[in-house]
């Protein structure tokens, strides 16, 4: 399987995130596959062999409007006809499924805008608008409809998700907010011929998110997080972290469509 890089986008209010985020990916994913963190002041704390550091300014401008310019001048700077897009505070908290990981990595073709690596076209979308794709070697994949008939379907996601380059760069545009991004790039992507897939059941990814300025401010989320993970989130929290209380939270989460056990659904023991 050809390894396609994973890009993480943070800012330095939210740096100090990455070394759990850093630990979760080389437990559960993989120690030799290349992740490079796209910010603006260099971490604090030391990197894995496998992480590298990418400083895309000296400081942001524009605050959150300022996020797709530095997005839209790095992406299309490389030569990666594929990549691996992800968030700082989405942790790999599972095994990655590799077999499934690998069917998708393979599948990827120039009609295809993205592939979504998480359970979110099962779970996290309007069933109205996601229908059965084709199954490839035992792996079932679904695919969002072109179109949302005016309701938001999230083309564009912050989700992990294998992106062609191309399709990431029509949709986004300058002076964008991520949430811009997500809902009116979206709309960019409506009836464009371009599929967007996720897998059903064996999803590669299993993700939790840690922050959210908005469900719960001020605090990390330890919802699904295994016990020997947040020992060792406790052991590597800093002090002078912007947020280091840590607090089990299960409303507010995407998956809560699922039922009450949730959880035991998407991420098990």
């Amino acid at each position: 399987m050809k390894d396609l890089t994973v890009y993480i986008t943070t800012c330095d209010d939210n740096m100090f995130i990455t070394k759990y985020f850093q630990y979760f990916f080389n437990k559960y994913w993989s120690k030799d596959i290349k992740v490079k963190i796209l910010g603006f002041s260099p971490p604090d704390f030391n990197l894995e062999p496998n992480f590298e550091f990418i400083s895309i300014g000296e400081k942001q401008i524009g605050g959150a409007k300022g996020w797709s310019n530095y997005l839209i001048d790095f992406f299309s700077s490389i030569d990666d006809e594929y990549f691996i897009f992800g968030i700082d505070d989405f942790i790999v908290s599972r095994e990655v499924n590799l077999e499934s990981l690998e069917v998708c990595v393979k599948l990827m073709s120039d009609k295809i805008g993205r592939i979504d690596l998480q359970p979110s076209l099962q779970y996290a979308r309007d069933p109205r608008f996601v229908s059965h794709y084709e199954t490839i070697k035992g792996v079932e994949f679904l695919q969002l409809s072109q179109t949302g008939n005016g309701m938001d379907i999230y083309q564009n996601s912050g989700a992990f998700s294998i992106w062609n380059k191309k399709w990431f760069l029509k949709n986004i545009k300058r002076d964008w907010s991520p949430w811009d991004w997500e809902i009116t790039g979206s709309k960019m992507a409506n009836n464009d011929g371009h599929l967007v897939l996720g897998v059903k059941d064996v999803w590669p990814v299993k993700k939790l998110e840690l922050l959210s300025g908005r469900a719960w401010p001020g605090v990390i989320n330890t919802t699904g997080i295994r016990t020997t993970d947040l020992s060792v989130m406790k052991n590597i929290r800093k002090e002078d972290d912007r947020v280091y209380e840590y607090k089990n939270i299960t409303s507010g989460y995407g998956y809560n469509r699922v039922g009450k056990n949730w959880l035991d659904v998407i991420f098990g023991e």
